[in-house]
């Protein structure tokens, strides 16, 4: 069974009980931390739930949320699942091995039709001292397969190869200079000169010491909708 925390009301409480009486010890609690991407594309909202307990209702699409819950041991599997917000039907489920302190990723990527559901930990040390961390979350279906090039659009720039649909790569280091001066998308084994799906110069979006989830999908919650990619800061400590 999942708790949830209710940061507020929580802080309320303990107000409340200094001003009585000299409180209790707070008790221990075995924390879990998540992030979560809704990148479904349909006009509806989600709803998040661990264990079947709601932890957040109308998420937009495109937008980051955070939750911190309380297992019950050390090492825990929980069920994640996902809903329409507007009428609670279920879309998705995923089992998920959580750990005390552990931050996970969770995203929701597809159509109603075919979502696929993700949940992944995260690597929350910080990157070699001036780099970037970053890793590639590939949303979009309707792209294939990709190659991405950093710093550069030589065949000796790029960073990943052939990365599908539902795929989050590996961590990557790279200077903030390389990251600034170009990141591109292209088909598989497609040159940067031949064929670009998104192409990303003169940014100053990262910052060394930091680490990103870089997610390549659609602007909008419609397959119609143009590509894009988003940087979105993730933990580090």
């Amino acid at each position: 069974m999942m708790k949830n925390i209710i940061t507020p009301l929580l802080l309320l409480l303990l107000s409340l009980q200094s001003c009585l009486k000299e409180p209790d010890p707070i008790p221990q609690t075995i924390n879990s931390y998540q992030f979560y991407y809704n990148y479904l594309l349909e006009s509806f909202n989600v709803q998040w739930e661990i264990d079947d307990e709601i932890i957040g209702n109308d998420h937009p699409y495109g937008y980051p949320a955070e939750a911190i819950a309380i297992l019950d041991q050390s090492e825990q599997d929980v069920l994640i699942g996902v809903s329409n917000s507007d009428n609670g039907n279920l879309l998705d489920t995923i089992s998920c091995k959580m750990m005390e302190n552990f931050s996970y990723m969770v995203a929701i990527l597809g159509t109603e039709e075919e979502p696929h559901l993700l949940c992944e930990p995260l690597d929350t040390r910080r990157p070699t001292s001036g780099m970037v961390k970053v890793r590639f979350l590939h949303a979009a279906a309707a792209m294939g397969p990709v190659d991405i090039y950093v710093g550069g659009d030589l065949p000796e720039n790029k960073a990943l190869s052939g990365t599908s649909y539902t795929t989050v790569s590996e961590y990557l280091e790279f200077t903030e200079e390389n990251l600034w001066n170009t990141i591109i998308v292209t088909p598989t084994d497609s040159l940067p000169a031949d064929s670009t799906i998104l192409s990303y110069t003169a940014n100053t979006i990262f910052r060394s010491g930091w680490v990103y989830l870089c997610t390549i999908g659609h602007s909008e919650n419609s397959i119609e909708s143009s590509f894009q990619m988003v940087a979105d800061d993730q933990p580090v400590y």
